[in-house]
């Protein structure tokens, strides 16, 4: 028998449930804030990626502290569903990938391994 730990693929998936919820969350305040300030279309789509941003770093935040290490690891796992997610939907939705949506997907998984990171640091300065 080996002492290796198991992949945590239920914990991987409800830590991006939750942070898919606060980019659902955010992306409802932006609506709202889209309609009472009058912001045209063009707004939608910073206001969409900083949503999705703030989802990503939270659930890589979230899956560092709930495994206490490996902080860029799990924040790339997180930022890669979420730019999984963006690229499925994406293609869908359009014809194809402009330089905009890579740049997205990238500032996506970024914010995804700086709350891994975070969230390592965070679980460090709890042990001290």
């Amino acid at each position: 028998m080996s002492d290796a730990k198991k992949f945590p693929a239920v914990g991987l998936l409800t830590v991006f449930g939750l942070g898919s919820a606060a980019a659902a969350g955010c992306l409802t305040g932006s609506g709202w804030l889209m309609v009472q300030q009058g912001l045209t279309q063009d707004a939608a789509a910073s206001l969409a990626t900083a949503a999705v941003c703030l989802g990503s770093f939270l659930s890589g935040l979230l899956m560092s502290l709930l495994q206490k290490g490996k902080g860029l690891v799990w924040g790339a796992a997180e930022g890669a569903l979420f730019v999984g997610l963006l690229f499925l939907l994406g293609t869908l939705y359009q014809s194809e990938w402009g330089t905009m949506q890579f740049v997205r997907a990238g500032l996506v998984l970024l914010m995804g391994v700086l709350g891994g990171i975070f969230g390592m640091l965070r679980a460090e300065h709890r042990r001290r």
